[in-house]
């Protein structure tokens, strides 16, 4: 029947049961169940103590309909049963669990319909990773599990709610150890569990679990317990889009609730049923089933909804690459080659030796983390070092790297015994390096088989037994047959062989060598072209061995250009140590290409032929200075002038004060800042305005400058202070958002001008102050809210009446071209102009200081061409002040109302930080806080800053921000009687013991716009109004993530941090936003109206959810006033949060909201 069950699996939607510890819990067992009160619990001992009552489960489910029953064995490893001091009895107990599930299936299969016996394996309770237990320990007790599973007559294995992936991989050696040994094979599903965090529990991404498995030959790849269906969404949409394995998901029935001490799963069949139809039908899933809380009911309606369906085919689009315990990295990238840190290497560091030598193993952890910073894709560690034990290092390095290291991990060495104890101690997919034929067929088979147990790829060396592989042909050769070895006789995957068609130096100028650069080149061609599948490795440095250094980084610079034009995947080199080919001049170019490709120039023939030109000897001359037709390296010899512009453009500030010194031998310091300084800068500013280089990159830029600048200004005269002119900066009273300012406060400052920057919450008169006494030559107001844009008119009104013309420039989010042209230029005499962004009011400062007008630097946007929304923005309290009406809109008033869980209000203090993470819009943290856009560049130059820069430094700060403690987030939330009239929304009093409220006693009122035509919307539509005589229920939180975020984010802003400041900002703004979205959730739970949510977390980000959170100064709710009134019911100072005197939530990192229910519950606009 093993066969069948694959099968079965290929021929429709197969599925399993549901929980066991449920059922057993729900039979009210007692301790004498168990065989006494020592053993309660162990359910896996029932079918020893109490096999009817496990006859039972089976039996249920079975009937429900399912087609896969799970043995009791999920803790029946001797790790797990010792505990209970059952160690001794693993295979008794697994035989027995085995025999009991297999004689009930039997009963219930029919000819059409079998039913088949899934042998549980669960996780135990050691984690190899954290050093709980070891490898060797680990696989020998799952061995012993499986032998008894296996000879009791299971079907298939389940390696099931895998938490550490490193426990997987022992579980699946110890599997097909047994499976060789008895030669007999059943069909193995693993299955991961990630949290509600989003990976596994020890961080693991759903890709790099499946990068981490894919190698093994299992049968079917999924995902069980810890959430439910919803928060599994989107890891399940990743393996349906990646996994070329049939799909497992297995959900709980809801997040647990701890309810009298018990976890409690309230999710219902229908909703269980509705997700894991949607897995099926939409995403291709072809086992499902039930774990934790799921009932035998659960069960039968999940058969009825999906049982007779065939799986519906994918399409995957599976990327071969390595995993470390936390993420994968592909071997292909779209800019290759995909890079390989060096420098954890016996052979090749010194640093790294000595290291070794004093057993300073934190010292080598920070190496590798060093190369992780620098952008290395995968890790290359050696510990081969002559008279040091190389084992007993390689287990000291590599568990430590395990954990600590992010990336992906290289095996480097030749000894087997060595290579298997890093792999017993990686998680993730390893790559070692390497296999060759020097010594003919047995080493290379040894070392392939402990790649195909341990699940890793590796690189293969063109050598065999004459030596390395010179020409185009013996390269090729070599590959084949290294190839036809390692795939078709020892099993592995064409992807997971990494040819290195090796090169040798042209500094030597041996003829033998001469077309080594393009031997190797063309032998990258073919051996993709010939061998599909395979990837290309390669140590570039070796073509340059023994040139000079400036000579070596152009030269491997140019050969690695040709190479990965050839094919080259990844290559093994110092990623500082390349130069970008447009950064070398045209002619360097060209002789290092000439010299790759051997293009000397000869005259004459036989005996008589000489070289007329070799390109070796023009590179040789250049280093030794003694031609002038070659032009200097740039990297290497550039001007110091060039390259202080270069560092600004780069954001480098490694020997910037070097550079400053030896600029200051020649230049007076203004000179330096004024011309070369801000000419770096000004093409920081092209490339921002033209889309080619994102915000976080241009402030890396502005603090070089400010660093720089800092420098000189102790060797500057006074009068050198003279700046290019002044600006009087402040976000306008009532507003307390000043990124935007702030980011106009670096850009001006950094590019000559002098800003003072009054803060937030700003009165006019501070401005106008601020600008007489500092002589300024425009002011600049900004502001968040729609309010603000109302402040800023009355600002413009005020300075017009007291015949002030000073320019002013506008921005922020909630301004809009049109409104600033067609109304607030209107009311003011002087010079009113809108700034976009930071670079625009750079521009705008330049027309300022020139004498021109607004209209000379504002874009040509034709004003017809602006929506409509957009203006009405800006306006909508205006347009609202007269727009009064008794018509009501058509909203349905005939809704269930639900039942609150409490009246009043809580506070909750202990919220995790990683579940609100999970909640994080990624999209609008990116692009918007960010402001890392496309732009013009190209999707995949795009998708490379991401990958590269923008992720692993979001990253770097969440880990940053849990370690410090710097956002800690709290709620305080409620729910209140209310009733609407009108255009308003009255809230009565809670009783004080908390009972539902009848006696209508007026609280609060809260009075709403209504849309002028249209639907005629208001919020108050929305709940039932007085004359119904029902009482309705509105929901309000309040969210914060501290003021812990304010004051470390303004630390950096002062501290010239800017590229942190912005990341810090950013993500801390969005973190409050995403823990509204969170609470959101929370509420609806509780209201019990979140059965329409959406599948993804990300569709929540548009409103996938019954009803809808209206915050305070928006056009539907736009009376920020109305704060003070919440404060009154929801008292948020019990969580730090205070109101200002103009109602702003005050830490900034915080938001309020109230929750409306009603289905038809949406935003609009007035």
């Amino acid at each position: 029947m093993t066969s069948t069950f694959l099968d079965r699996v290929r021929e429709k939607v197969v599925v399993f049961d549901g929980a066991t510890g449920t059922h057993f819990q729900n039979q009210g067992l007692t301790a004498d169940d168990f065989g006494g009160e020592h053993l309660a619990g162990c359910n896996e001992y029932l079918v020893v103590s109490k096999p009817s009552a496990v006859e039972r489960v089976h039996s249920d489910y079975l009937d429900a309909g399912c087609d896969v029953v799970e043995t009791d064995t999920f803790g029946a490893t001797s790790v797990v049963l010792a505990e209970y001091g059952l160690q001794d009895r693993t295979y008794e107990i697994n035989f027995a669990a085995a025999q009991i599930a297999r004689r009930v299936a039997s009963d219930f299969s029919l000819s059409g319909h079998p039913r088949f016996v899934a042998g549980s394996m669960g996780p135990t309770t050691k984690l190899p990773s954290l050093g709980h237990i070891s490898f060797v320990d680990l696989s020998a007790a799952y061995y012993e599990q499986a032998r008894g599973l296996l000879e009791g007559g299971v079907d298939l294995l389940s390696v099931e709610t895998c938490q550490d992936i490193l426990q997987t991989k022992a579980a699946l050696y110890g599997i097909f150890r047994l499976f060789g040994e008895v030669r007999r094979k059943v069909p193995v599903i693993a299955s991961v569990t990630v949290e509600a965090t989003g990976t596994m529990l020890l961080g693991t991404e759903i890709g790099a679990a499946l990068t981490s498995l894919e190698p093994y030959d299992i049968d079917v790849i999924g995902m069980n317990c810890a959430t439910g269906p919803k928060e599994m969404s989107e890891h399940v949409r990743v393996l349906a889009d990646a996994s070329p394995l049939p799909l497992f998901v297995m959900p709980n029935a809801g997040l647990p609730e701890n309810v009298g001490g018990h976890a409690h799963y309230s999710l219902s069949p229908e909703d269980l049923v509705r997700y894991l139809a949607h897995f099926v039908k939409d995403l291709g899933v072809n086992v499902v089933g039930g774990c934790c809380g799921t009932t035998k009911e659960h069960i039968r309606q999940l058969v009825q909804a999906v049982g007779g369906l065939s799986p519906v085919p994918r399409k995957p689009e599976f990327v071969a690459g390595a995993s470390s315990l936390y993420q994968s990295a592909p071997f292909r990238i779209d800019n290759p080659p995909v890079l390989i840190g060096e420098r954890t290497n016996a052979n090749g560091s010194k640093l790294f030796r000595d290291l070794l030598a004093k057993d300073d193993w934190e010292g080598i952890v920070a190496m590798g983390k060093d190369q992780v910073r620098e952008q290395a894709h995968l890790l290359d560690v050696c510990a081969a070092y002559v008279g040091r034990e190389e084992r007993a290092d390689m287990k000291e390095i590599i568990s430590r790297f395990n954990r600590q290291i992010t990336i992906p991990l290289v095996i480097d060495s030749t000894e087997p015994p060595v290579i298997e104890e890093a792999l017993q101690h990686i998680a993730g997919k390893a790559v070692v390096n390497s296999i060759n034929l020097e010594d003919g067929e047995e080493r290379l088979a040894r070392v392939t088989r402990l790649c195909r147990q341990y699940g890793a790829a590796v690189i293969a060396l063109t050598i065999d037994e004459q030596g390395m592989a010179k020409t185009v042909d013996a390269k090729v050769a070599v590959a084949k047959r290294i190839y036809d070895l390692a795939v078709r006789t020892h099993g592995m995957k064409p992807h997971d062989l990494v040819f290195d068609a090796l090169t040798f130096t042209l500094g030597s100028g041996e003829e033998e060598f001469r077309r080594a650069g393009a031997n190797t080149i063309e032998a990258i061609r073919r051996i993709k072209s010939e061998l599909p599948g395979v990837h290309t490795i390669l140590g570039v440095s070796n073509i340059s061995f023994g040139l000079a250094p400036n000579i070596r980084a152009a030269l491997n610079s140019v050969f690695l250009h040709y190479a990965v034009e050839a094919g080259l995947d990844m290559a093994i080199v110092h990623a500082s140590k390349i130069i970008p080919l447009f950064k070398l001049d045209e002619r360097t170019r060209e002789i290092c290409r000439q010299l790759v490709f051997d293009e000397r120039r000869f005259e004459g023939e036989g005996d008589d032929r000489a070289v007329t030109y070799d390109p070796l000897t023009e590179l040789l001359a250049y280093a030794s200075g003694k031609t002038r037709e070659t032009a200097a390296i740039p990297a290497v010899a550039a001007p110091v002038e060039e390259r202080l512009k270069t560092r600004i453009i780069d954001g480098n500030k490694v020997g910037l004060q070097k550079d400053l010194d030896e600029a200051r031998t020649t230049h007076p310091p203004l000179e330096i800042i004024n011309t070369f300084l801000l000419d770096g800068m000004k093409v920081v500013g092209e490339l921002f305005g033209s889309g080619q280089m994102q915000l976080p990159f241009v402030l890396q830029s502005a603090e070089v400058m400010k660093a720089a600048v800092a420098y000189l200004e102790p060797f500057m005269e006074k009068k050198e202070g003279s700046t290019k002119g002044t600006l009087v900066i402040a976000t306008v009273k009532g507003d307390v958002h000043d990124i935007g300012k702030n980011l106009v406060d670096i850009i001006l400052s950094n590019n000559g001008y002098k800003v003072f920057n009054l803060g937030i919450k700003c009165p006019l008169e501070n401005m106008l102050h601020a600008h007489e006494t500092n002589s300024a030559n425009a002011i600049g107001m900004s502001g968040l809210l729609v309010k603000s844009t109302l402040v800023m008119k009355e600002n413009l009104a005020v300075m017009s009446e007291r015949g002030l013309r000073v320019p002013v420039i506008l921005g922020g989010a909630a301004l809009t071209r049109r409104y600033v042209e067609q109304d607030l230029r209107s009311v003011y005499d002087g010079p009113v102009y809108y700034a976009r962004d930071a670079f625009d009011g750079l521009r705008l400062m330049e027309t300022i200081m020139s004498g021109g007008s607004p209209t000379q630097v504002q874009d040509e946007v034709d004003a017809t061409q602006l929506t409509g929304t957009e203006a009405k923005i800006a306006m909508s309290l205006e347009e609202h002040a007269g727009a009064g009406t008794d018509v009501r809109s058509d909203v349905s008033r005939d809704v269930h109302i639900p039942t609150p869980p409490f009246w009043g209000s809580r506070v909750a203090n202990d919220i995790r930080l990683d579940d609100v993470f999970t909640y994080v819009n990624d999209v609008a943290l990116i692009r918007g806080q960010w402001r890392v856009v496309k732009g013009k560049l190209s999707a995949e130059e795009y998708q490379t800053v991401l990958r590269d820069k923008v992720l692993p430094e979001y990253e770097s700060l969440k880990n940053k921000i849990r370690a410090e403690g710097l956002l800690q987030p709290k709620a305080v939330y409620g729910y209140f009687p209310c009733q609407s009239q009108g255009d308003d929304l009255i809230l009565y009093d809670v009783p004080k013991d908390g009972s539902p409220p009848d006696d209508g006693t007026e609280a609060l009122r809260l009075s709403f716009p209504r849309q002028p035509k249209g639907r005629r919307l208001c919020i108050a539509d929305f709940f039932a109004p007085v004359s119904s005589g029902k009482i309705d229920v509105i929901g309000m939180h309040l969210v914060t993530v501290g003021r812990r975020a304010s004051e470390y984010a303004h630390q950096l802003f002062t501290s010239d941090n800017y590229k942190d400041y912005l990341y810090f900002h950013g993500l801390s703004v969005e973190s409050a936003e995403a823990l509204a979205e969170l609470w959101h959730k929370k509420i609806r739970e509780e209201l019990g109206i979140a059965g329409k949510d959406a599948p993804e977390i990300k569709r929540l980000f548009s409103q996938g959810y019954q009803g809808a959170r209206y915050s305070f100064g928006y056009p539907a709710c736009p009376n920020l006033e109305d704060q003070k009134k919440i404060f009154t019911l929801l008292r948020p100072e019990r969580i730090g949060v205070a109101l200002s005197e103009e109602f702003q939530l005050e830490p900034e990192q915080s938001t309020s909201a109230i929750i409306v229910h009603h289905p038809e519950a949406r935003y609009f606009n007035i």
